[in-house]
């Protein structure tokens, strides 16, 4: 999910640090380097990849090590001892604009093409550049994307609808977000609350025929942290163990926000006497869950800062996805077909990568929002809250099942022979 900067978790800029190294100097330039790829989101497998490539370019021996709240460098200069530093940072949103410019610099200084000075500056520009979209259109983003996922999980019109008007709502409590610090911090708690009011309340009194588990689900599905889920099993397993540990950590404790939320308001809805009947979800023409697809492809652009021309690679990747999911799911089940979606994805990313110079990230993101467990982590939660135990277990297994199909087909899908590997290789 994408998460906000706000004051109380943005960490003080290297700047104004005192006796810091300065942003010109070779030391200097590498610590807000890693800062820079840190917040703009890239795991730490691939962080530390990128700083030894750079480190060695300058010059200098690096051991580093990444965790989602610090980074640890020990740097070795050719003349001189060696020295530790370690940079507290806060995970910040996924900016993939911002990444894209961040590794392009890192790249020119492991080609010898860019010194640190301008390497420093141009970090400093990307930091002050202002958002791609306004929030009008994050909004209207979170919505049509809620209403696409609607569709996928055979949602009626209704539904997406609803989903729709969910979405906006969490869209405006994430902007908000940004500038009050308590609503960060409560921000899943505080849209699942409001999420599954809201559903309820309109199927209650009878303006749609709703069915609540899908409108509601579907209206979260941004701040599913299912892909931070799917990061920490890829950094467990290439040996990032800490990094991946607190990852997961960090997305358990999202899931449990959610549930709480969604429980309280169901709480509160039977005390409050709001009752409604369960509707069914029925089967809806394959062409409409394609238009879905596509919707949510293109709506996940402003919620991840993409540019609008980078429009085609995320609706491909969504397409990539759900096409190999959907018919290998039919025949090797949900597990295997996510494994084989993985793989079709990765794939993909790394050709993209090689043919168009896009940064992988660009097309992995979209696909894993398709792939990634977050829908099915969220009730497994919510059952144990609803003291179905054994509901609950076998949705979390299944969420197990899954996210190491997912890596797994991520890893294989990177061991497939291409001309050499680029740092702009993301995810």
């Amino acid at each position: 999910m994408p998460q906000s900067d706000n004051v109380l978790t943005e960490t003080r800029s290297l700047d104004r640090i005192l006796h810091a190294p300065a942003r010109e100097e070779p030391v200097g330039f590498l610590l807000r380097l890693s800062k820079a790829l840190h917040t703009y989101g890239l795991p730490a497998y691939e962080l530390e990849n990128t700083m030894n490539g750079c480190a060695e370019a300058m010059g200098y021996g690096i051991q580093c090590m990444s965790l989602p709240t610090s980074i640890n460098m020990t740097f070795m200069p050719p003349d001189g001892d060696a020295r530790t530093y370690v940079i507290r940072v806060a995970p910040g949103e996924i900016n993939l604009e911002k990444l894209r410019k961040t590794t392009e610099i890192a790249q020119l200084v492991i080609d010898g093409n860019l010194s640190s000075k301008e390497g420093a500056h141009r970090l400093k520009e990307i930091a002050q550049s202002q958002s791609l979209y306004p929030g009008s259109v994050v909004i209207a983003a979170y919505s049509v994307v809620s209403a696409g996922i609607t569709r996928i999980f055979s949602g009626s019109v209704e539904d997406m609808v609803v989903a729709a008007f969910i979405g906006a709502v969490v869209g405006i409590f994430f902007l908000m977000s940004r500038s009050r610090p308590l609503l960060a911090h409560t921000l899943p708690s505080v849209c699942a609350f409001s999420a599954t009011i809201m559903a309820v309340l309109m199927a209650h009194y009878g303006v749609f025929q709703v069915v609540v588990s899908v409108a509601v689900v579907s209206g979260l599905i941004i701040l599913l942290p299912g892909l931070t889920l799917t990061i920490a099993m890829a950094e467990l397993a290439t040996q990032n163990m800490v990094s991946g540990t607190a990852r997961l950590t960090a997305a358990m404790t999202v899931f449990i926000q959610l549930a709480f939320g969604s429980a309280l308001a169901m709480e509160a809805g039977r005390v409050f006497g709001l009752d409604y009947s369960a509707v069914q979800v029925s089967d809806v023409p394959l062409w409409s869950v394609w238009c879905g697809v596509g919707m949510a492809g293109i709506g996940l652009i402003p919620t991840f800062e993409a540019r609008f021309k980078d429009s085609i690679w995320f609706f491909l990747s969504a397409v990539t996805a759900f096409t190999t999911v959907y018919y290998s799911g039919q025949i090797l089940g949900a597990s295997l077909g996510a494994f084989c979606g993985a793989i079709c994805v990765g794939i993909l990313a790394r050709f993209v990568t090689r043919l168009f110079s896009v940064p992988g990230a660009m097309v992995m993101m979209p696909g894993f929002i398709i792939l990634v467990p977050g829908s099915v982590g969220y009730r497994s939660i919510l059952a144990l809250v609803d003291k179905d135990i054994v509901g609950g277990l076998e949705a979390a297994v299944e969420v197990a099942i899954i996210g190491i199909s997912l890596v797994a087909g991520f890893l294989l899908s990177s061991m497939l022979p291409l001309p050499k590997d680029s740092v702009s290789d993301q995810y």
